[in-house]
Formats: C-alpha cells, structure tokens, sequence
C-alpha cells in the first residue's frame, strides 16, 4: 500500500486576513479612488482577485486589481459623492490584525 503525502490546505483568506498579513500601504488618490498596494506574491494577487472582485458586493464600489512595480495594487471606485465608502474600507484595511 502506498501512501501520498499531500501538502496541508490553507484555510481559505479573509478579507481581514489579506490586510492583516500582506496590505503595504493605502492612499486615497482622489475622492473616489483608493489604491491599496499588497505583497506582490501570486497568492496575495488570487486571493486579491478571489476576496474583491468575484463578489459583486455593492454595485456601485468597483475594484480593479494589476500588478505594478512588485505589488498586487487594487484600485478601489467608488462615487465621489459618497467618501464614506472609502474611508470604511482604509479603517477596516489598516485596523485588520491589529
């Protein structure tokens, strides 16, 4: 009988869990636009993708993520006449793990 050695499985990422182990900065570039800049690993970048962009979440909040310069960047949309929006997700971002 043989037996196969299989590599652990990593408990699917949270969104929490994404900021906490591999968000490197945030910066508001304007009132509807949030850049949020991440290790720049392929993990990082499908759980980014998998975390942000699969669900539609709210409809008018659109993240767009690339990859720029090492990092997984996600560009965060939102309207300008609602602020608040963005400036959830910069306290959620640089209060997860904390």
């Amino acid at each position: 009988m043989t037996i196969l050695a299989t590599a652990p499985q990593r408990a699917p990422r949270t969104l929490d869990d994404l900021f906490a182990d591999a968000l490197r900065d945030a910066e508001r570039m304007a009132p509807g636009l949030l850049l949020l800049a991440f290790d720049g690993s392929d993990e990082v970048e499908a759980d980014a993708r998998r975390l942000l962009t699969t669900d539609p979440g709210c409809a008018f909040v659109h993240f767009t993520v690339h990859r720029e310069d090492g990092e997984v960047v996600v560009e965060v949309r939102a309207p300008e006449s609602r602020p608040e929006i963005l400036e959830a997700l910069v306290v959620r971002a640089m209060s997860a793990g904390r």
